[in-house]
């Protein structure tokens, strides 16, 4: 069974379209959109990339050992990565974030399936197109010393009025591509992909960046995730739900203290949160791309 033909696909687009009607209903004040963001990445959206471990191929304390070893150094060179070339390493964290958000919604194996680009682009520039002020705030801030950019300016939705031809013209490019990749490649699942990017284009529409971000980041991507790992976990273990999140608990409990000291000592500093963010991503892509390669559905 591939992930949009499953129950969670479906119970994600209700809860996508419940949300969209919430937020066309009611103006939620910033902070109860840091709240609802805070839930939904301490649920799932960090403890779906604190598991990884889970799927070293050996499975031994040694095993156990060379995989962190090879995990943390991939981290602590992007590290370094960022520290002296900090343009290249923001060009790389997008790049992979295209390629894996895509691969996870459609689990292919390949980094040139179209749908798969389509859509990972698709969700990571809506939202930069629609807040180019605040996105590239955000990006200087990642990429320079500057100074930093008042966190209230990450909750404003976005000004249609003030698009631009060339920016209409280009994201409208951009979805009649994916749009086009589903007719020819997903056609029998056509309707229920269409139906996901309508809500969370819409989605995007309606909300400020951050909110619009973290909820798609969470609830598309790390729940999908969660479940593609389950399946893998319970064909290889035989196992069920319950051993499943004991297994995944160690590591989840230890990088929500991590998240929970760098908050308390830091504040959220939101351009910092992304460089740390692209450093845990680098690693968790290279596992999950071998994952769907070994188990495609």
């Amino acid at each position: 069974m591939t992930y949009v033909t499953t129950k969670l696909f479906r119970i994600q687009l209700i809860g996508q379209l419940l949300l969209v009607g919430i937020v066309l209903l009611f103006s939620l004040p910033p902070i109860t959109q840091a709240v609802f963001c805070g839930i939904l990445l301490c649920v799932v959206g960090i403890p779906h990339g604190s598991n990884d471990y889970l799927y070293r191929p050996n499975k031994s304390l040694l095993g156990m050992l060379i995989f962190l070893g090879i995990y943390l150094g991939v981290m602590m060179a992007y590290g370094i990565l960022w520290w002296i070339m900090p343009l290249l390493s923001l060009i790389l964290f997008f790049s992979i974030s295209f390629h894996h958000f895509g691969q996870s919604n459609f689990e292919n194996t390949s980094i040139w399936h179209l749908p798969s680009i389509g859509w990972g682009i698709w969700i990571l520039a809506l939202p930069v197109v629609l807040h180019e002020n605040e996105a590239t705030a955000l990006f200087r801030e990642m990429t320079s010393s500057s100074s930093k950019t008042a966190a209230i300016a990450f909750f404003q939705r976005p000004d249609l009025s003030i698009l631009s031809s060339g920016k209409i013209a280009l994201l409208v490019s951009l979805a009649g591509i994916y749009l086009a990749s589903l007719f020819f490649s997903e056609r029998k699942n056509l309707i229920a992909y269409v139906a996901q990017f309508i809500l969370v284009s819409s989605w995007y529409l309606l909300t400020p960046l951050l909110f619009g971000f973290i909820v798609v980041f969470c609830l598309w991507h790390s729940l999908q995730s969660v479940q593609h790992q389950f399946n893998y976990f319970q064909q290889q273990q035989q196992v069920g739900l319950k051993q499943f999140i004991r297994a995944m608990f160690p590591f989840s409990f230890v990088a929500l203290i991590v998240f929970g000291l760098y908050v308390y000592m830091r504040g959220f500093q939101i351009s910092e949160a992304f460089i740390l963010l692209s450093l845990i991503t680098l690693p968790h892509v290279l596992v999950m791309h071998r994952l769907y390669s070994s188990n495609p559905h």
